[in-house]
């Protein structure tokens, strides 16, 4: 059986390091880049999956990187993206990923660069041959980086691991044309409800205005930043207005009597401004903000995702933590579900990596199911591989729960928002009604939804 492994791969390498050869080396800073997409080979699996815990398997991966270091002195240098605050921990994983595959013939250097899932894949489109090897970055992200032909199918070797061991919704917002182009990082690229357990029993999550009703009485806020457009979209998704991009064209219907709507129910909760609500990060942005908040008892509950929860489980003790779906709010005078946005996080190869099979190895390792678990131990992040997930410590987790909850209200966010929803100025609609604690005229906000309106829909 190992045998016949080897035969296909061969032919696989064969074709990506061709692949790599037609790349060339990254210009420089003059030069006019060539951002032709390159035809890469079939991501057809392979018939066998690939155990890493073999040490014919990890020999054999050896020997194909010091074919590709082979050609780069012997060396084998990686460039990654990932988030300021996985910085830490991902560095773990890179001396992991050396340790693992630490060889006399070759060196591994990997050098880490902050960017945020929520940037990189704009950068990589901007400069893809000075982009990184290897990517974090959000679902939505994918359908312009194969337009602009900047990243890698998942190379046939590691196709059969990635599809059967990571959930089928993962995969699929990984996939394009039955072709898959990312590795699955984490299933929770959205947001719920964080709350102090000594505040709310799970009866009174259920309903923004009793929160708010209990958070004043304690001397507390519950946070939801009606000023970052991410968040404030679910007030529109829970008014039924059509927000969509499809083909790079950007849609959404704000200057309705749905806008409206979502902008009154928004303003009913705005009038509680500092009385047992609060809708703004300020300067420091939400993160801060709710670690801060949570710190120095001065919130409750916060709309926000996983990446906060052990900041949140550090500042008031893990014990007191709740998650829940979003609560229901007031709109056309009776109780509605708060919808959100909801997505994964990916890892991607950049096409033009001078070190293909390398990097598609670093990229499947830190998105393994180890890699999973531990991303979660150390970051609180939901994973997408089904065995990690089965962990009695993820399934116990109040987040995991909430999100669970939460996505039967969740907006894909690649299918709904692009470019052109994020410039239209749409955050300016909760970030007015805030300043004015909710106190906003019927025109004044029908002219601000029908102005939003027209930005986005050029």
């Amino acid at each position: 059986m190992a045998s016949k492994s080897k035969r296909i791969v061969a032919l696989v390498l064969t074709a990506m390091m061709a692949t790599a050869a037609l790349a060339g080396c990254n210009g420089g800073g003059d030069e006019e880049e060539d951002v032709t997409p390159i035809a890469t080979s079939s991501s057809a699996p392979t018939a066998e999956k690939v155990d890493l815990t073999n040490p014919e398997t990890i020999q054999f991966i050896k020997d194909t990187m010091a074919e590709e270091a082979a050609k780069h002195s012997n060396k084998i240098e990686l460039k990654m993206w990932c988030s300021g605050d996985d910085r830490t921990f991902e560095k773990t994983l890179i001396e992991e990923f050396q340790t693992t595959f630490k060889d006399d013939r070759f060196t591994i250097e990997i050098k880490q660069v902050a960017k945020g899932e929520n940037d990189a894949g704009g950068a990589v489109i901007e400069s893809p041959k000075k982009a990184a090897d290897v990517f974090s970055f959000a679902d939505d992200q994918l359908a312009p980086m194969l337009k602009a032909g900047a990243i890698a199918e998942v190379a046939p070797y590691y196709a059969t691991n990635v599809k059967e061991e990571n959930s089928a919704d993962s995969i699929t917002v990984s996939s394009s044309n039955g072709k898959i182009y990312a590795f699955p990082k984490s299933s929770d690229n959205g947001y719920f409800m964080y709350y102090d357990k000594r505040i709310f029993s799970e009866e009174d999550v259920g309903s923004f205005d009793t929160m708010i009703q209990k958070a004043a009485a304690a001397g507390k806020d519950v946070f939801y930043n009606f000023g970052d457009a991410w968040y404030e979209t679910g007030f529109f998704f829970t008014a039924g207005c059509t927000i969509s991009y499809e083909n790079g064209k950007q849609t959404a219907t704000f200057g309705t009597p749905e806008g409206y709507s979502a902008a009154l129910a928004m303003c009913h909760i705005a009038e509680n401004e500092g009385k047992g609500f609060s809708g703004s990060a300020g300067q420091i942005g939400n993160n801060a903000f709710v670690e801060q908040g949570f710190r120095e008892n001065k919130l409750a509950a916060a709309v926000i995702g996983t990446w906060m929860g052990p900041a949140i489980k550090k500042a008031i003790g893990e014990e007191n933590v709740g998650a829940a779906k979003l609560p229901t709010v007031l709109m056309d005078g009776e109780q509605k579900q708060l919808h959100s946005f909801g997505g994964y996080k990916l890892i991607g190869v950049n096409i033009f990596s001078e070190f293909p099979f390398s990097a598609q190895t670093f990229a499947y390792f830190i998105g393994s199911e180890q890699g999973q678990l531990k991303r979660y131990e150390n970051r609180g992040l939901i994973p997408t591989n089904i065995k990690a997930g089965e962990n009695d410590k993820i399934k116990n987790d109040p987040a995991f729960k909430a999100i669970e909850d939460q996505r039967a209200f969740s907006h894909p966010q690649g299918a709904s928002v692009g470019a052109p929803y994020w410039g239209s100025g749409v955050d300016s609609i909760g970030s007015s009604i805030v300043t004015a604690k909710g106190k906003m005229s019927e025109s004044d906000l029908k002219t601000k939804l029908q102005s939003v309106q027209d930005n986005m829909n050029v």
